[in-house]
């Protein structure tokens, strides 16, 4: 039993024709489904979407591993005291808050003073001069690259996604996004699949230079393939959008504008549930990988812990792969987005009630299922689709502040609950943990369906002449 992930890889790599058959003929019923106007618009924000994450594949271990690696030889000083590998890179996720609220104001600011072709063009463009930079200052053996390095791959992914689905949700109205979203965030999980299974796994990438030559590659093909996505939405009428009421711009300086995302996400209940289930969602991603990895830990041998690991992987992203390909659009049109937020916290109530009867490895193993098979394909295309029929204003700022900032500050608030919340949980006790989440699921089921419900009432105003 609890090699079955193991024995899924090797299974499913024996028929590796066939299921890519199976899910090629997904994908093109998922492509038919999609009106033919928005067929070519779909395709390059497909593919714009898969090298984004295959990307954040390629830089993720290249910078943990730079990072651990680091200061596994190199002991960090912190308030007097010494501290090991993996507690500098905790410091780095906290110091990742700071990155992520510069990064809001900045983006906050170029959503105002740019068209959003403009905009996405200059964020990627940025990506592409700090990839470039790194190519020829990036080395093992200089802090200041390696803490850097790290501090970006986060910004990376975090900033791209943000530009990506702003760009996204300005595009489409309600009605078309329901039957594009399922396509396009198909590229993500393919993506996922791709760069975490097959490029990050290749010899040749071992070196760094290698890596971060590709990744450069890979972000100068998104920016061309932006261009040409703007090209088509610059030939369409502009979209009139009803969304929620917003205020007066404030008065007074740059910082304020800069925060004026903040202001828009307090103000709108509508938005502070949206914030609400992205919080829950960091709280519960830290506390099923931390059960996880200790499940892991205290049952299989140290000598199998890399297979292990990849054959999990491996399997909960083939799983995000069918459930988008097969259920996220014909949920979403079939039973609406309020149902859909909830396919996650349902699925990680269970598995969370599940690991508390059953405490055994396989039980702790499909928690990661859990959240990366869901999380990453019906969940990320629902909560997308909550901010379609809401103000551009609302879709570039707000957005900017809950998709970076408060994610960011969600995350690092989770890892210091759950390392404090850990000190009292070893072994075969973390399942107990499971209960926290139990009370954390409830919540967020409650959120979705008040998040759903609006979304919907604010659909019926948009078809309203």
């Amino acid at each position: 039993m609890d090699s079955f992930f193991v024995q899924f890889v090797a299974l499913a790599w024996e028929w590796k024709y066939f299921l890519g058959l199976i899910l090629g003929a997904g994908f093109i019923f998922q492509l038919l489904m999609i009106p033919a106007r928005d067929r070519l618009f779909s395709v390059y924000m497909f593919v714009s979407f898969f090298l984004i994450v295959t990307t954040y594949w390629i830089l993720k271990p290249l910078k943990k591993a730079l990072f651990i690696g680091y200061h596994k030889l190199h002991a960090l000083s912190f308030m007097g005291q010494l501290v090991d590998a993996a507690q500098a890179e905790l410091l780095a996720k906290e110091l990742n808050i700071l990155v992520a609220f510069l990064a809001m104001l900045a983006y906050t600011l170029l959503a105002r003073r740019y068209k959003r072709e403009h905009y996405t063009l200059i964020v990627s463009s940025f990506f592409v001069s700090c990839i470039g930079l790194f190519y020829f200052y990036l080395s093992a053996d200089n802090a200041l690259s390696v803490w850097l390095f790290y501090l970006f791959g986060d910004l990376f992914i975090t900033s791209m996604l943000l530009m990506f689905f702003s760009f996204l949700n300005d595009s489409f109205d309600s009605k078309t996004s329901k039957l594009t979203y399922g396509l396009i965030g198909t590229g993500g999980v393919l993506g996922g699949f791709f760069g975490s299974s097959v490029i990050a796994h290749q010899s040749a990438l071992t070196d760094p230079a290698s890596s971060v030559l590709l990744s450069l590659a890979l972000v100068l093909g998104i920016v061309v393939i932006e261009h040409f996505a703007a090209h088509i939405i610059d030939r369409r009428p502009v979209l009139e959008y009803h969304g929620t009421v917003v205020s007066p711009l404030p008065e007074g300086g740059m910082l304020a504008h800069a925060l004026e995302g903040m202001r828009l996400t307090i103000r709108s209940p509508y938005l502070r549930w949206l914030a609400g289930i992205v919080m829950f969602y960091e709280i519960t991603s830290i506390v099923l990988d931390y059960q996880f990895t200790s499940s892991v830990l205290h049952s299989v041998a140290p000598e199998h812990y890399k297979s292990y690991f990849a054959s999990v992987y491996a399997f909960s992203n083939f799983v995000a792969l069918l459930v988008q390909i097969f259920l996220t659009g014909w949920v979403i049109r079939r039973w609406g987005i309020a149902v859909a937020l909830c396919v996650l916290p349902i699925s990680v109530l269970l598995g969370s009630l599940g690991y508390v009867f059953f405490p055994i490895l396989i039980f702790g193993s499909l928690l990661n299922t859990f959240d990366y098979g869901f999380a990453y394909s019906i969940q990320q295309t629902a909560k997308e689709l909550l901010y379609v029929p809401i103000s551009r204003q609302e879709k570039y700022e707000a957005k900017a502040f809950i998709d970076i900032f408060w994610l960011r500050l969600g995350k690092g608030l989770a890892v210091l609950l759950v390392y404090f919340v850990s000190l009292g949980f070893s072994g075969a006790s973390v399942r107990w943990l499971s209960l926290l989440l139990v009370v954390v699921m409830l919540a967020w089921i409650a959120l979705g369906i008040l998040a759903g419900r609006y979304h919907k009432r604010l659909e019926n105003e948009q078809d309203t002449p």
